[in-house]
């Protein structure tokens, strides 16, 4: 009794369906196209969907557009065709598809002559039994061909991939056979290290002779930690470039083990990270400038405060007084600030300071371009704020007719300027320097007379005590009847340069 099949039952009860293939048949008889169709028929794991051409227009044409075909069949001899010159065709624009053919010509010279030519078989129409076996054969091998050329080639692209990745990402690729110590680095592993061919580091221990010798020893115990223990090799570490420059090398890897767990080698990527390693160097240099510059710039409000309140003649004057040189520092500050703290020009600075009194046609400036770092610009916009604010209340600006100068010059030091009543000045860091001075002078004209001080205050003190101080220069103010002067000589030095 015929065994009557559950259509519910699972998987395993189901007849798969038949694979479908579609044949591309090149034969001018129709009496022999319908022989193959009945042979193809009894392939009963295969559904054929057959299309037939008789022509070499018409192979051509299906060829070009009637696929895909997954095999094709081909007379030997036609009227107008041959079918090596179709063999020709099909090779140059199907190579992957199987040809076989179905050829009423006896003889093994033609059956050799095609296969060489790259036919896949070749049967004759007398034994046309022998069509099934070769036709579910040359599937079969055609089906493995292809899925292993899909698999090579999703491989070659999945490797492209990865080598863009890697150059995307400057990262080099390295292999370490444990057993030879041989070891295969990619080109910009190489160039990693300071070398153009990867040859020039066959061995780990070429490898090593790269490395810092304070660095070497740790490298070593890392590759060791992470072929006995299995962890991921993470280090950094320097390398010495063949032109001696040191640089910054970041290796990531795993050990390889074997089936039976035995390690065989590293295998990772490198990373040059000198770039990042001078940026962090860069950061805590900034970091510690900035500690530095905070603590000195507490200091100065802290003195400043100090010496406001010592030469304040009243307790509800202090917040004016002590406000107004915060504000002269913070505009310092917010200068610096927008040039990255990488110092200020003189004139700048002298504008900052004198910008309201300057656009009034007040204070005339002028000189050459002078190049300050920040400690000397923060001294001398305080310095100057300081002259401004005493020429504001008592002096030469407090007068409708009042007028201040503010010039300097580069002397050089045959040329130094001399103090009153003594000689040029050449003594001490002059001498030293050799480059000549910044010699800055504040001139007041056209104010009421003005009367000496009975003591000095704060801004005597910055002046002729701070910036002396500060500048390792000359400072001579004086409180003539005409109008206050004011003479600085700077030495010329990396913090005080001539553009």
């Amino acid at each position: 009794m015929a065994q009557v099949m559950d259509p519910t039952a699972g998987p395993a009860a189901r007849l798969d369906p038949p694979t479908p293939c579609r044949v591309l048949l090149l034969e001018d008889s129709g009496m022999d196209a319908d022989l193959v169709r009945e042979h193809l028929l009894m392939i009963d794991d295969h559904a054929f969907d057959i299309h037939r051409v008789d022509t070499r227009q018409d192979f051509i044409d299906a060829i070009a557009g009637g696929g895909p075909f997954d095999l094709i069949l081909s007379d030997f001899d036609l009227p107008d065709f041959d079918g090596m010159s179709a063999l020709a065709i099909a090779r140059d624009r199907l190579p992957r598809v199987p040809f076989i053919f179905v050829s009423g010509m006896l003889g093994e010279e033609n059956a050799i002559e095609a296969l060489k030519k790259g036919a896949t078989d070749y049967v004759v129409k007398l034994r046309m039994e022998r069509l099934q076996v070769v036709v579910r054969r040359a599937l079969v091998e055609a089906r493995d061909r292809n899925e292993l050329a899909d698999k090579r080639t999703a491989l070659a692209e999945s490797e492209a991939r990865l080598r863009f990745a890697l150059e995307a990402g400057r990262l080099g690729s390295w292999e370490l056979t444990l057993a030879t110590n041989r070891l295969r680095v990619s080109s910009i592993c190489a160039a990693n290290l300071g070398l153009s061919d990867p040859s020039e580091i066959p061995t780990y221990d070429r490898l090593l002779e790269r490395v810092h010798p304070e660095d070497r020893e740790h490298q070593k115990a890392m590759v060791r930690q992470a072929v006995t223990s299995g962890s991921p090799l993470d280090m950094e570490y320097r390398t010495i470039w063949p032109d001696g420059s040191v640089h910054w090398v970041q290796v990531r890897g795993r050990a390889v083990y074997d089936k039976d767990g035995m390690a065989t080698g590293l295998a990772g990527v490198s990373l040059n990270i000198t770039e990042r390693k001078k940026a962090e160097e860069r950061q805590l240099l900034l970091l510690e400038e900035l500690n530095h510059r905070v603590k000195n710039t507490l200091a100065m409000v802290q003195s400043i405060a100090k010496q406001t309140l010592r030469a304040t003649p009243s307790v509800e004057a202090f917040p004016d007084a002590f406000q107004s040189r915060l504000r002269a520092l913070a505009q310092a500050h917010d200068l610096l600030t927008r040039r990255h703290w990488q110092g200020a020009s003189l004139s700048e600075i002298a504008a900052l300071t004198l910008e309201p009194h300057v656009d009034a046609g007040r204070v005339r400036v002028g000189g050459p371009p002078v190049n300050l770092t920040t400690g000397v610009a923060v001294s001398l916009h305080l310095a100057f704020h300081e002259l401004a604010t005493n020429a504001a209340k008592y002096g030469a600006l407090s007068a409708e007719n009042g007028r201040v100068d503010l010039n300097w010059e580069i002397a050089q030091l045959g040329q130094m300027p001399t103090r009153e009543g003594a000689g040029p000045i050449v003594s001490g860091q002059f001498a030293r320097s050799g480059a000549g001075a910044l010699v800055l002078r504040w001139q007041e004209s056209g104010g009421p007379p003005v009367v000496p001080p009975t003591r000095r205050g704060f801004g005597s003190r910055l002046i002729e005590r701070g910036l002396a101080h500060e500048l390792e220069g000359d400072v001579a103010l004086a409180f003539d009847p005409a109008g206050v002067r004011c003479r600085l000589v700077i030495p010329l030095s990396s913090r005080v340069s001539p553009q």
